[in-house]
């Protein structure tokens, strides 16, 4: 139960929590809300991970695309005084004094959380927000001036936390202003993509998944799952192609999931979709799984991620299943993948990706 070094920063602040209606957005650990059990908190969660392991009650979640709207979904549990609730974004108007914001990879991720807070607190409401010194937090003070005088609280642990006072009213998070609908085309089918900030490949088809689309496998049958589906793409793209293929997404972000379904939605299709730590808690087996997944964590290149994933990926496979991936070509999947399948072979190349097929 070690606390991430933002937890550890936040924990030398104990005091600040005493007074004001607070809520966390994107706690990096599980553990820190410990130490204010006695105190009303609200957390917000993108991400699947940390709201499984705060609740502890919820391994996954299964949603239909088709009851994900504009205005998004959340699924909420209390534990003690503390409500968790994991959904892309809220829409909640000055509930609350505080929000704490933990700071996110990507800038754009960053602002759209910004807005969203201001929304929360309200005038003279105060955002706070804790993060890495090399995840950008100096950036991330010149980005909150809008809003007001951002002023350093405390550093520590290679960490900084960084205060606003709001000098206006904000009013409600407005989701649709922050969506992107983009037209891509590859091999004759053309088709929509929604994206938001924070949301694998916002804006672009990146050049990973565009090699896979170019090169899946035109063999598959029965259920598929695109896991780590992002936006949606990949299954988007596949369903239009082999309509008689049933397709599942899975990814533990709820903004890819919400965007996920915007992009089926737009292109008049529909699936089950996940929300899910890896694969941990998804009982759905399938013929197939393709996928574009990640290998980072924060900051770092991790690859215990995607070992788990190729483990728990044979488990998810009916017999004879296969599973295609796209990767980087640096790193070592083939030798991860021969661990577990029976056959693995690479099937294209470029300077920088590669695409491997494995089968039971």
């Amino acid at each position: 139960m070690i606390l991430s070094p933002q937890s550890q920063l936040l924990e030398r602040n104990i005091s600040l929590f005493e007074e004001g209606k607070w809520a966390f957005v994107n706690p990096s650990d599980a553990y820190f809300l410990d130490g204010l059990k006695s105190s009303e908190i609200t957390v917000i969660h993108q991400y699947f991970d940390i709201f499984a392991e705060s609740v502890r009650v919820i391994p996954s979640v299964t949603l239909d695309s088709r009851d994900i709207d504009k205005s998004g979904f959340e699924v909420t549990q209390k534990v003690g005084n503390h409500t968790h609730t994991f959904a892309p974004f809220v829409t909640t108007e000055n509930a609350f004094t505080d929000v704490m914001l933990f700071l996110p990879k990507a800038k754009t991720h960053f602002q759209l959380l910004l807005r969203m807070a201001a929304g929360m607190v309200g005038e003279h409401g105060r955002i706070h927000v804790v993060g890495e010194n090399k995840g950008g937090i100096k950036s991330a003070a010149k980005l909150m001036q809008q809003y007001g005088s951002p002023q350093k609280i405390d550093s520590a642990r290679h960490c900084s936390l960084v205060t606003v006072v709001l000098e206006q009213t904000h009013g409600a998070f407005e989701p649709d202003a922050w969506v992107d609908v983009n037209l891509y085309e590859v091999d004759d089918t053309s088709w929509n993509v929604a994206s938001m900030p924070g949301v694998f490949s916002h804006k672009e088809l990146d050049a990973g998944t565009l090699l896979l689309l170019q090169k899946h496998s035109t063999s598959m049958r029965g259920n598929v799952l695109d896991f780590a589906c992002g936006a949606g793409v990949i299954a988007s793209y596949l369903m239009l192609r082999y309509p008689h293929l049933t397709f599942f997404l899975s990814d533990v972000s709820a903004l890819a999931l919400y965007c996920s379904a915007l992009t089926l939605a737009e292109n008049e299709l529909s699936a089950t979709i996940f929300a899910a730590d890896g694969l941990h808690g998804v009982s759905q087996k399938v013929q197939h799984i393709i996928t574009n997944p990640p290998f980072h964590t924060g900051i770092k290149t991790d690859y215990t991620i995607t070992k788990r994933f190729i483990s728990d990926a044979k488990k998810q496979l009916t017999s004879k299943g296969t599973l295609q991936m796209v990767a980087n070509r640096f790193l070592p999947y083939p030798g991860l993948l021969a661990e577990e399948f029976s056959t693995v072979y690479t099937k294209a190349q470029t300077s920088q990706f590669s695409i491997y097929d494995a089968s039971l």
